[in-house]
């Protein structure tokens, strides 16, 4: 089944008359190309989400009932935003943060390292279990509980991991702070250059408590979502060139891509070319490596 991590209604946007976008895909032996694709076949990786172990009724709902809802909420504060209309409902701000948030960790390459990180943690000695485990451990059974857990049920730790992420998605402190921050939609379209997107669309800074801390998306190729901490920081952003504003928004999604860049048409080939992945895009997975 394909799983979406860059949303359908999300590209839309960036549809020709053909109801293609153009795609920009770095291979996988780092040759660039660039084609012309519906939206239903970019973006997305077959079982992304998938539940291993769960039921063939229950092994796709991260897919069908999280991540559904996820955007179906978004689409509708989003659909508000393109014609500059500010969501003040905190209903549907946390919507669009939690689908903010979502683009930044539901994607092939953190789910990977997230899977990785939680498997390793789950098999470090925890000894309250283990001391509990050696009472009831009988002959033939490992060492340790967290080698018997694993010889129970091989699937469980990418399974959790999967569920894991959800949770995470909808972290509550993280989507606090991103809902209740300074939003702005500016409008590019004064300038001649149009904002691109990709598979790693969210611009975010380090240190969001910072009179600078923002973070950003492209909503359209003329429109920009802004949040920011300082709303005077807010005020200088949106006073800036819509030049200089797209032309940087393009350098950071061109520059954190890691697989696809998405535009109107071919002229930004040149430019794709010149900064794609050569940037390191935003993680907000808790490392669960030992400390």
């Amino acid at each position: 089944m394909k799983h979406h991590y860059i949303p359908q209604f999300y590209l839309k946007q960036w549809e020709g008359k053909d109801r293609k976008l153009q795609v920009y895909c770095r291979r996988g032996d780092g040759l660039l190309t660039t084609t012309r694709l519906a939206r239903k076949a970019t973006g997305y990786e077959v079982d992304l989400y998938k539940l291993p172990g769960a039921t063939p009724e229950r092994e796709h709902e991260v897919e069908r009932m999280f991540m559904a809802l996820v955007d179906d909420e978004a689409v509708r504060v989003r659909d508000g935003m393109l014609t500059s209309v500010l969501p003040k409902d905190q209903r549907k701000r946390f919507a669009w943060a939690r689908f903010v948030l979502s683009l930044v960790v539901r994607n092939p390459e953190e789910l990977k390292r997230f899977k990785v990180d939680y498997a390793r943690h789950l098999l470090m000695p925890a000894p309250e279990f283990q001391t509990r485990y050696a009472a009831m451990r009988k002959e033939g059974d490992p060492e340790l509980f967290e080698e018997w857990m694993v010889q129970m049920d091989p699937t469980y730790g990418e399974r959790q991991a999967v569920v894991t992420l959800t949770k995470l998605i909808e972290n509550h402190s993280v989507l606090r702070l991103l809902r209740t921050m300074h939003w702005r939609v500016i409008d590019t379209s004064r300038a001649s250059r149009r904002l691109l997107t990709s598979d790693r669309p969210v611009v975010v800074t380090n240190g969001m408590v910072h009179y600078n801390g923002h973070y950003a998306l492209p909503l359209s190729p003329t429109r920009l979502f802004l949040a920011t901490t300082a709303i005077q920081f807010a005020d200088e952003f949106c006073a800036l060139p819509a030049s200089k504003i797209a032309r940087e928004v393009n350098r950071l999604v061109i520059g954190q891509a890691r697989r696809f860049v998405y535009s109107l048409d071919d002229r930004n080939l040149a430019e794709v070319r010149r900064g794609f992945g050569k940037l390191e895009p935003p993680s907000l997975l808790p490392s669960m490596k030992p400390k």
